[in-house]
């Protein structure tokens, strides 16, 4: 992870004027206008197969702002690690990375919630409603049967499908931008991660400003 993240904050600097040619219009403007530096961040990310990594480290503001908003997701991962079953949460920079087990939430080919993943996700809005001052970025993941190959159309729609459960449990539709995952914008890696969906949380605009204000 930490050649990872070399490698996205080196070529953040090197490739943030050409990145956003790789994306269609629909994704520049959800991500520009929810995420800002974090579509860099995605981008260079998806060639590692991790654009939730990515975002996170692209968001990023760095300084004595970067560590209070640090301060306030080591808060929200503990809260996650204690209370979200089934997944895994990992504290990434300014974020958080929360990811579950592809088979968890959908059953093969489909996009409804299985029980067990509604109640992951039920216990991840409660801390999301808890600490409002955040973006959700959602990755979703499949894969046509018997094959690496991305179906990028279901990957999307489970990612919304999440999306919308979160919202319907009490999380502002305002904080989620989603995408599907898509091999061609992926390295090796990508095989790898490939049976889990992947949720990067990261500072929002409010956020930042409060850690700029707390920093001077």
């Amino acid at each position: 992870m930490k050649k990872i993240l070399g490698g996205f904050l080196v070529g953040a600097i090197v490739l943030s004027g050409a990145s956003c040619a790789t994306m269609d219009n629909s994704e520049q403007g959800a991500l520009v206008g929810a995420l800002g530096g974090a579509l860099i961040g995605s981008l260079i990310g998806d060639s590692t197969g991790d654009a939730t990594a990515g975002a996170i480290i692209g968001a990023a503001i760095g300084g004595m702002a970067g560590a209070y908003i640090g301060g306030y997701m080591d808060r929200q991962a503990a809260e996650m690690r204690q209370s979200v079953g089934g997944a895994d949460v990992e504290r990434l920079g300014e974020g958080i990375l929360v990811s579950f087990d592809l088979n968890l939430l959908f059953g093969p080919g489909g996009f409804e919630l299985l029980v067990g993943g509604r109640d992951g996700l039920d216990r991840l809005a409660v801390v999301l409603d808890r600490y409002p001052e955040t973006h959700v970025f959602i990755e979703g993941r499949a894969f046509r049967p018997g094959t690496y190959e991305p179906d990028y159309p279901l990957a999307e729609r489970r990612a919304r499908v999440m999306a919308d459960y979160l919202q319907s449990r009490n999380v502002r539709p305002d904080r989620f931008t989603v995408r599907g995952y898509d091999r061609s914008r992926a390295g090796s890696n990508g095989r790898f991660q490939n049976r889990r969906m992947g949720l990067a949380i990261m500072a929002d605009d409010n956020l930042k400003r409060t850690a700029r204000a707390h920093a001077r």
